[in-house]
């Protein structure tokens, strides 16, 4: 906020508790009214705001220290097409055909903070997307892209508001993705935690993929 508009803001709330405070004295009833009003009014605010973080829970899982949230295996079907196959936390399995030279997953994390933190809500996150990428530039900006959607659209979407307007209470952690070379037969552990996403190799042609991209 510019200091000009930051000056027009504070002399209009100066002015409306003057003016507030005035009336008390002439017209205390009135006045006692509409702070009655104005403090049903902030309930009902309060209330469905409540609301809309009970129904953007529902739709994320618990996260608490760090967690295996999915495993992802490939499969070679032919140049530069992969047979992909993640497997949730809940075992649940979705398997599709991903294009490039490597796979990237993204993640929603939500936090809390104030009185919901008090009560020891713990953050909240979802897999959003599962995506092909190429290690060539030109490519990447070229090539056929595969990306496929992981969960449902929410509304209204905290986290999406969050980012634009600054909610109280909700921080939506943005940037969580990781991404992993693919490899005939290779597998990762997915893990996340509040600070963000990793993938683990945990077979040989998972480890030799990522030993020649190192290289």
């Amino acid at each position: 906020m510019s200091h000009d508009l930051a000056t027009m803001v504070i002399g209009a709330l100066g002015a409306v508790l003057v003016i507030a405070g005035l009336l008390f004295f002439l017209r205390p009833r009135w006045l006692l009214g509409w702070l009655k009003g104005m403090a049903v009014f902030g309930v009902i605010v309060l209330g469905l705001y409540a609301l809309a973080i009970a129904v953007n829970l529902s739709a994320y899982q618990s996260l608490e220290g760090m967690k295996t949230v999915a495993t992802i295996s490939t499969s070679q079907e032919g140049e530069q097409i992969w047979r992909v196959t993640l497997e949730t936390a809940d075992g649940t399995p979705t398997v599709r055909t991903l294009r490039g030279d490597q796979w990237q997953i993204d993640a929603r994390i939500i936090r809390f903070a104030g009185p919901i933190r008090w009560l020891g809500v713990a953050p909240g996150y979802r897999l959003e997307r599962l995506g092909g990428r190429y290690t060539s530039l030109e490519q990447e900006r070229s090539a056929p892209r595969t990306v496929i959607g992981l969960s449902d659209a929410t509304w209204p979407d905290l986290w999406e508001l969050d980012r634009q307007f600054n909610l109280p209470f909700v921080e939506g952690v943005y940037g969580n993705a990781t991404f992993m070379p693919m490899r005939d037969g290779a597998m990762f552990d997915v893990r996340l935690s509040a600070s963000g996403l990793v993938a683990v190799p945990v077979n040989e042609q998972a480890r030799a993929a990522v030993q020649l991209w190192d290289q």
